[in-house]
């Protein structure tokens, strides 16, 4: 994370080419941003220019419409870059350890069907309202804040149930039955028809009644 926000104040503009370019930093923007890389029925390209207006979009003063600064209009590529820069903190991608991540395919986690999860815990945990909307979180702060929830937390749990591969000779007949019953509770609801699929398949396995 560059600047460390422990020390230094979180940035509120990025460079794009030779120019510094204010962006939005709410938390909202960057739960803008995940909600629209995680929409399967928006291609590519769309999704780069939605997330160039999102984080760089200001009223043009003679039309009302928003617009792009020169810098980005002029190189969105370099614009997309830095606001996917500033979402990930400037942090490098961490190395992967085996056995962390969930089967190919797995969501373990909907901004939209998570957030009473998360709004509980932040109340309980930060004592922080995110359903006020005079609450402005800067997007650095909220991450960290949601990503370090602990354990026991509602949105940690369910992440871990549904990111957990059963593994019948590690973990016992008896203990995969009960993560199978905890992953059918927390399931998300699908989205295609391979999620469906999916969903189907989690639902029979292991003779399940859901």
């Amino acid at each position: 994370m560059e600047p460390n926000i422990l020390l230094e104040r979180a940035p509120s503009a990025v460079p794009v080419g030779n120019a510094c370019v204010p962006l939005n930093t709410s938390h909202r923007t960057g739960i803008q941003a995940m909600r629209l890389a995680d929409d399967p029925f928006v291609g590519d390209e769309e999704k780069a220019r939605a997330l160039l207006f999102l984080y760089f979009g200001r009223p043009d003063g003679r039309t009302g419409r928003l617009a792009l600064p020169d810098a980005v209009a002029e190189n969105p590529q370099l614009g997309v870059e830095a606001a996917l820069a500033f979402f990930n903190l400037n942090e490098p991608r961490p190395p992967e350890v085996p056995g962390t991540r969930p089967a190919a395919g797995t969501r373990v986690f909907d901004r939209d069907w998570d957030a009473g999860r998360v709004a509980a815990d932040f109340q309980r945990e930060y004592g922080l309202d995110l359903t006020d909307r005079g609450l402005r979180l800067h997007w650095w702060r909220f991450w960290s804040l949601l990503r370090n929830l602990s354990e026991s937390s509602l949105t940690m749990q369910a992440v871990g149930v549904r990111g957990t591969v059963p593994d019948e000779k590690k973990m016992g007949r008896e203990a995969v039955e009960s993560l199978m019953r905890r992953k059918a509770a927390l399931m998300l609801p699908a989205r295609t028809e391979e999620e469906a699929l999916q969903l189907t398949h989690l639902r029979y396995r292991w003779a399940l009644e859901v």
